[in-house]
């Protein structure tokens, strides 16, 4: 077998450039803390860090999904908090109302302080959230849930659907309630007295203000009965209303402590998450600071070889 000076340099530069390709490739390990750049590198620790990247990109999404949901939630609850506060505000006004030492401008200026509450209930069932939707339109959330006709009767035309959204790979939870299922969920509720009474907040309101903008100064026995009666079916209707916004309510909470301790959980897997990612793909800086100073050791000595064996030829090698 011949071998020839030629041949001689170029293994030696073959052995250079071998070198100093492993020796580039330690730095960029060490530049970007990879030990993983490219599947070839380790293919077993590369394909169960594309395992674990996948889980976590859909714990990520979960997690942008249980933000918006407590943010919504949050907000119905809020708002649903507001609307129990105005609606013992009318319980208290009614109470007041049933006394009989009152008279009709009494009476009327309570009617007046009643239409301020029913507004202020209105403009709470046709809130908005931060992107402009109507929280409690259901799916049809781009109009205003509750319309008032000419004669002050309030009507629920959003939808009866709500928006489900999933918390997790399995749970499903609605993100709000309709405002018909709150608000006006029916009426003739039979009661244990085998009485009926109204679960339609609005109706109950207006049953309030026709009692209260009765003429009793001048007025008759029958219509004092008829007030109070009117009165006593409004009382119980708004009673039954406050009951049922504060298990909505209660409703809405449990669904908000879900959301907050499923994030939570989040959080603690997107930490796991990151610690397997870094075991798979990070370096071992003291390996890697070791092969990185033994390679550059390596490619000095070769290239000092290369240095003295160009002014040798074959016949001055021993």
């Amino acid at each position: 077998m011949r071998i020839s000076t030629n041949s001689m340099y170029q293994k030696n530069l073959q052995n250079i450039l071998n070198t100093q390709s492993h020796w580039q490739k330690s730095g960029l390990h060490l530049a970007t803390g990879k030990k993983v750049l490219c599947p070839s590198d380790d293919p077993m620790a590369a394909s169960q860090a594309l395992v674990v990247k996948q889980a976590q990109a859909r714990n990520e999404q979960l997690q942008a999904t249980r933000q918006s949901i407590e943010k919504s939630l949050a907000r119905q609850d809020t708002i649903l908090k507001e609307a129990t506060t105005i609606v013992q505000n009318i319980q208290e006004t009614l109470v007041y109302a049933g006394n009989e030492t009152l008279n009709d401008t009494d009476r009327a200026d309570l009617a007046n302080k009643l239409q301020g509450f029913k507004d202020q209930l209105i403009s709470l069932a046709n809130s908005r959230d931060a992107n402009g939707h109507y929280i409690f339109a259901g799916s049809k959330n781009d109009t205003p849930p509750f319309i008032v006709n000419e004669q002050g009767q309030v009507s629920y035309v959003g939808s009866q659907e709500t928006l489900n959204v999933f918390i997790d790979e399995t749970r499903e939870i609605p993100i709000n309630f309709t405002g018909n299922n709150i608000f006006l969920i029916g009426s003739n509720i039979k009661e244990s007295d085998d009485s009926t009474s109204e679960i339609d907040l609005f109706a109950s309101i207006d049953q309030a203000l026709l009692a209260l903008n009765m003429e009793l100064d001048q007025g008759t026995e029958a219509d004092a009965v008829a007030f109070r009666d009117l009165l006593a079916k409004a009382n119980k209707g708004i009673d039954n209303c406050f009951s049922h916004i504060s298990s909505v309510r209660a409703q809405g909470g449990s669904l908000l402590a879900e959301v907050e301790n499923l994030m939570t959980l989040g959080k603690t897997l997107d930490i796991d998450f990151q610690t397997q990612i870094s075991e798979l793909e990070d370096v071992d800086w003291y390996e890697a600071i070791s092969d990185y100073v033994m390679l550059q050791a390596s490619l000095k000595a070769a290239q000092q070889t290369f240095i003295n064996m160009q002014n040798m030829s074959l016949f001055q090698q021993k």
